[in-house]
């Protein structure tokens, strides 16, 4: 390299050098591409040297990253994927601080030894301030894991309280009058959206447009629909819908009169009128809060 190229080469400071090393394998270790513009070559002449000069390069002085170990590198120690080029076909190499002495001994440039010879001092500064301050680190380390258990816990706790809100956001009886069909909607449309796992309608007089309360189901939870003779529910809607929202299982049943709505096979409402007419006259949904009479409608609703 000529004087006139390396008097455009800044030498940066620690701090700069010491951004660019990092962790891995319990190794302090810099990547190929930045020693590579550090010494002011190309990454892959600066690996090609390595191959070349295998025999001074073991692996406590240089050792390719595993997939796993580019990714924990990208994620968590503040390795911007821009220094790592998306051209490259291989990983990264990275090198210690015997390994980047070994990659100046075989550049033979001045640039090369000058800069080798700032990276192990910083190499030795951080290796010498961990072990000055090993305690403080540790207990540093225990204050951040106690802190990740608190966030965690405090989560668990407010996910426990959201659930408990789920449940007790809805009154447990509702009364709607003639008109009143946006209001019916809505509430019934929020009884739908509670379950996680699975929903039955019994409704022997259910049509197509039962269909449009029930699309708001979450997805995955699984549906069954329990008609009755005079049901006018249509294959080919219900085809409509499976296609949009997936597979509904429907069959008749003929023993009951009344309507009721089961999610997750705990909470049972018992609807006032079929899903049809909701909003077109009085009605009203109670919840039923005996678990008994719950296990014996779905009993009926499973064996008809």
């Amino acid at each position: 390299m000529n004087n006139n190229l390396l008097s455009q080469i800044t030498i940066l400071n620690d701090k700069t050098i010491e951004s660019c090393i990092f962790i891995i394998r319990g190794h302090q270790v810099m990547l190929d591409s930045d020693i590579a513009m550090l010494f002011g070559v190309e990454t892959k002449a600066l690996n090609q040297q390595m191959k070349r000069n295998d025999n001074r390069f073991p692996q406590d002085f240089c050792f390719q990253l595993t997939n796993d170990e580019l990714s924990n590198i990208l994620r968590s120690q503040n390795v911007t994927s821009n220094k790592i080029s998306s051209k490259r076909r291989y990983n990264p190499y990275v090198y210690t601080e015997h390994g980047v002495m070994a990659l100046a001994g075989v550049l033979k440039s001045e640039i090369a030894a000058k800069m080798s010879i700032e990276i192990v001092r910083t190499f030795v500064q951080m290796r010498k301030f961990i072990l000055e301050n090993g305690e403080v680190l540790l207990a540093l380390a225990k204050i951040q894991n106690r802190q990740l258990e608190f966030e965690n816990e405090t989560n668990r706790k407010f996910e426990q309280i959201f659930k408990l809100i789920e449940k007790l956001d809805l009154p447990k009886s509702a009364l709607f009058y003639n008109q009143e069909w946006y209001d019916a909607f809505d509430y019934i449309v929020n009884i739908i959206r509670r379950a996680k796992e699975s929903i039955i309608l019994i409704d022997p007089y259910c049509d197509n447009k039962a269909l449009s309360f029930l699309k708001y189901k979450n997805q995955n939870v699984s549906l069954l629909i329990c008609n009755g003779p005079k049901s006018k529910l249509e294959k080919v809607e219900l085809s409509r819908f499976e296609s949009q929202y997936g597979h509904i299982k429907v069959k008749t049943i003929e023993e009951l009169h009344d309507r009721f709505l089961i999610i997750d096979e705990e909470e049972c409402y018992d609807l006032g009128t079929s899903l049809n007419y909701a909003g077109k006259k009085i009605f009203a949904i109670n919840k039923i809060s005996d678990a008994s009479v719950i296990k014996e409608i779905i009993k009926i609703s499973e064996n008809s």
